[in-house]
């Protein structure tokens, strides 16, 4: 599908991402380390991304609503939010979302594979 490749890139950042930062937040100093990572977008859709890689939809989509605070105007991190809300089962959620990003923004092909994936539970193919 186009979304993951072309909005969607995970390989190296997840690498990257992986030991950079504790992912599962065990005390305040955790805490603040994930919320200072959750400021930057690019450090934002990474952790979310792994979060969601180990089946964390929810903190997934907390680090991404933090991260869309700062930058509302993120792409990726709207796109994935859509499809994250998909995963939790929240399939009206991750829709209304979905129906907001713009064509020109993400092309018509994307945004039907968005839709296709949040009907499948927001499960992106390759």
């Amino acid at each position: 599908m186009r979304i993951s490749r072309k909005i969607l890139p995970l390989g190296a950042g997840l690498a990257l991402c992986a030991g950079a930062a504790p992912l599962g937040a065990q005390t305040l100093e955790d805490l603040d380390a994930l919320s200072d990572a959750a400021q930057d977008e690019r450090s934002g859709i990474i952790s979310a991304q792994t979060l969601a890689a180990q089946g964390a939809y929810l903190q997934a989509l907390a680090t991404l609503e933090r991260m869309l605070a700062v930058n509302p105007k993120s792409a990726e991190g709207r796109l994935l939010h859509a499809l994250y809300l998909c995963r939790i089962d929240d399939i009206r959620g991750g829709m209304v979302e979905i129906g907001k990003l713009k064509e020109k923004e993400f092309g018509r092909q994307t945004l039907q594979d968005a839709r296709a994936a949040c009907e499948a539970g927001g499960e992106v193919q390759p």
